[in-house]
């Protein structure tokens, strides 16, 4: 579907255009390659298609962001496209850093349902490195993901549908190491409602980046001129 897409400019043809541009808004598509998803995203981007620069821009965030993954598409961008996609990263990956260090202020709802552990044969609380009650599992996964963010480009950004199962995954792992039976609880009684606060947080930082940044022009006389761009595809900035 991406491949029609990217004829689509040359034969104008506006119809099938219409009908494949829904079709992306909707998401009834197959789950692009990392190629496909920028290439759709440089492809929207020429043709002045800004729903569909959103959908194919988040699409993106889901592979890495390097000259490896994207170098037989960087020649269909154009060179505010390709800034504007590297500064939508950015804010996507400074909101989700500042959500995840939330998750770490664990006074505040939905963390302060967690308690200190404690294992089944011992009423004696497990030691544990998280601040406040919370258990050390589940702070080092927020830090995991925190430090997976530090390469932002080299890696796919942290996609909140998966969050539930990463954090069901190292409960299982304290779960069979430890016998917990405070975690044990606390997830049989909030761990749904918990899961889904994650979720709708996590959905909110990056929901609410938008994929385009005000163009930069310098004045001179009657003209205006767009700055050079430098791409810069690291993790730095």
């Amino acid at each position: 579907m991406f491949d029609v897409t990217c004829r689509l400019p040359k034969y104008d043809m506006v119809g099938v255009q219409f009908r494949i541009s829904t079709e992306i808004q909707s998401r009834h598509f197959p789950i692009p390659t990392a190629a496909a998803a920028f290439r759709a995203y440089a492809i929207a981007s020429s043709g002045g298609l800004p729903s569909e620069m959103e959908t194919s821009a988040r699409l993106t965030l889901d592979f890495p962001m390097t000259f490896e993954y994207i170098c037989d598409e960087l020649p269909l961008f154009e060179g505010w496209a390709l800034r504007d996609l590297i500064h939508f990263r950015k804010r996507c990956r400074d909101n989700l850093v500042s959500c995840f260090q939330s998750f770490l202020n664990l006074g505040q709802p939905p963390f302060n349902i967690w308690i200190s552990c404690t294992n089944s044969t011992s009423s004696s609380p497990l030691k544990s490195s998280g601040t406040g009650a919370s258990p050390s599992w589940l702070t080092n996964l927020f830090k995991q993901r925190l430090t997976d963010l530090g390469k932002a480009f080299k890696n796919p950004l942290p996609n909140p549908s998966n969050i539930r199962e990463e954090y069901l995954s190292a409960l299982r792992a304290h779960l069979t190491s430890y016998a917990c039976i405070s975690c044990t609880k606390v997830h049989a009684l909030e761990g749904e409602t918990f899961c889904k606060e994650l979720e709708k947080r996590l959905a909110l930082a990056i929901s609410t980046v938008s994929t385009t940044t005000p163009p930069i022009l310098i004045k001179l006389g009657s003209l205006n001129i767009r700055p050079k761009l430098h791409v810069c595809l690291d993790d730095s900035g």
